[in-house]
């Protein structure tokens, strides 16, 4: 009985995870270059049920627990804006940044601007590195940025430098970074320079974010917990009901 209320509840708990991501990923559908974020369970090690001659009787499952989170890296949709510092990539290539504490973590939303000491940054202050992982920094006096789809970076009609993609190894572990941002969750492990990308100036890849399948989803998820919710609520009656008896 105790097994089956910690198996309904421990479910619960995942389906609550669940419908926060899902929630988030809603959030952020507006939200350029973000990627959908998904979990997966698995079950705690099932106990063999065995009788009183060792025979066995089934397996009972002792709850559920998160396995792993996943990141949907598919290619966005791509948007026109027109602002020359507007950058979006195609092909699974991500920007490398470098945040104020040095860190270089990397992203797929290419909206930057030019801070006031001349370099190029995005939304979180966030410095854009080139193909070298140096900081791009340009002049008070430049007036044209052109960026090809190559990734020569120009200014005034001279390359100044040019951008670079990375991506990361096949198998590696992914950890989310603030908002938009991503990076290796293994400091043994580097990323691979990107060799299939295409830059398209005056873009910005939107989300992947499918508002149809989070919503579904969402439904779904409840509808579960509900589900379990009943589930314990009638372990929990009888456990009650079996104690009353006890103690008459």
């Amino acid at each position: 009985m105790l097994r089956g209320i910690y198996a309904s509840s421990s479910a619960m708990k995942m389906q609550s995870i669940q419908q926060q991501i899902l929630a988030d990923n809603l959030a952020n559908i507006n939200t350029s270059g973000y990627k959908t974020e998904n979990i997966s369970f698995r079950s705690f090690v099932p106990r063999v049920v065995r009788g009183d001659n060792h025979e066995t009787l089934g397996i009972m499952n002792n709850g559920v627990n998160v396995h792993t989170t996943r990141y949907n890296f598919e290619q966005g949709p791509l948007r026109i804006t027109e602002n020359p510092l507007d950058i979006a990539i195609t092909g699974p290539g991500f920007f490398p940044v470098e945040n104020p504490d040095g860190d270089i973590q990397y992203t797929r939303n290419g909206h930057f601007t030019i801070d006031r000491d001349g370099f190029v940054t995005n939304i979180h202050g966030d410095k854009l590195l080139d193909d070298g992982l140096s900081p791009i920094v340009l002049d008070a006096t430049s007036k044209t940025i052109g960026v090809t789809k190559d990734g020569s970076f120009m200014v005034d009609g001279q390359i100044l430098t040019r951008l670079g993609t990375f991506e990361f190894p096949q198998g590696a572990g992914i950890l989310r970074m603030e908002g938009d941002k991503y990076d290796l969750n293994d400091d043994n492990l580097v990323m691979n320079q990107g060799m299939q990308d295409t830059f398209h100036q005056g873009f910005l890849e939107d989300s992947n974010v499918s508002a149809v399948k989070m919503s579904t989803e969402m439904i779904r998820t409840m509808r579960n917990y509900e589900a379990n919710q009943k589930v314990m609520k009638s372990q929990v009656d009888t456990l009650r009901l079996i104690m009353d008896v006890g103690r008459i």
